[in-house]
């Protein structure tokens, strides 16, 4: 790989938003790395869903947005479905945010995102995205769940912000083998984590591990249809 890995320290407080949509990830997967895209529950997520986007990586360096929820929408200015997920982002954090979707998706792991949105003063600091992995109907992992958290003192009218994020910080959380990626205390539970902060190199992007087409990584009964429209 091409990028320097750090400590945990430095993982910002993950938020009632991310926690509540780890956690049910978390009970969806089981004992597997990643539950199935077609098991999400839209009433399970009713309180998200504005700010919640289905990822598609069908190839290596390509990373597009099946279904984005109306808040990022808004927030980005336009319609994002099936927009190339990079698009989200300015021209030079496009790679970092790349790396981070990619891996989630493909090695697998938990993508923490912190995004700010460019001033003349400077990137100011504006909201969180997790990206949980997710396996398609064939048991690969192909697809990913993002969720967008923006700060509470970010602005009082979302509607007021248009443009694309900067990324200032980058971190990968361990998927666990046995027990949740998060403790029932919320934040409180972070040193159960086994967090890594993401340092590009030299800016060159990074290598990913790719998950082969047949391997199965679900192997429950699918409990819902589809969210987005269309089959998998």
């Amino acid at each position: 790989m091409s990028h320097l890995s750090d400590t945990s320290h430095g993982l910002p407080d993950l938020d009632g938003r991310i926690t509540s949509v780890l956690r049910y990830w978390d009970e969806l997967r089981g004992d597997r790395v990643a539950p199935g895209r077609v098991e999400i529950s839209p009433a399970a997520l009713t309180r998200h869903l504005s700010r919640i986007s289905v990822l598609e990586r069908p190839r290596a360096g390509t990373v597009r947005m099946r279904l984005a929820g109306a808040t990022l929408s808004t927030r980005a200015g336009m319609e994002l479905r099936g927009m190339p997920f990079r698009a989200l982002f300015e021209l030079d954090d496009r790679n970092r945010a790349m790396d981070a979707a990619e891996n989630a998706i493909a090695t697998p792991v938990v993508s923490i995102l912190a995004l700010a949105r460019v001033e003349r003063k400077g990137p100011v600091p504006e909201a969180l995205m997790a990206i949980l992995p997710l396996a398609d109907t064939r048991g690969a992992l192909t697809r990913g769940l993002a969720i967008y958290s923006e700060r509470a003192a970010a602005t009082p009218f979302v509607t007021d912000l248009r443009g694309r994020f900067a990324v200032t910080g980058s971190w990968s959380l361990d998927i666990p083998e046995v027990g949740p990626i998060i403790g029932p205390m919320g934040n409180t539970a972070r040193g159960q984590l086994t967090a890594t902060r993401v340092v590009r190199s030299g800016g060159a992007p990074q290598a990913v591990a790719t998950q082969p087409e047949g391997d199965a990584v679900t192997r429950k009964r699918p409990v819902f249809q589809v969210i987005d429209g269309g089959l998998s």
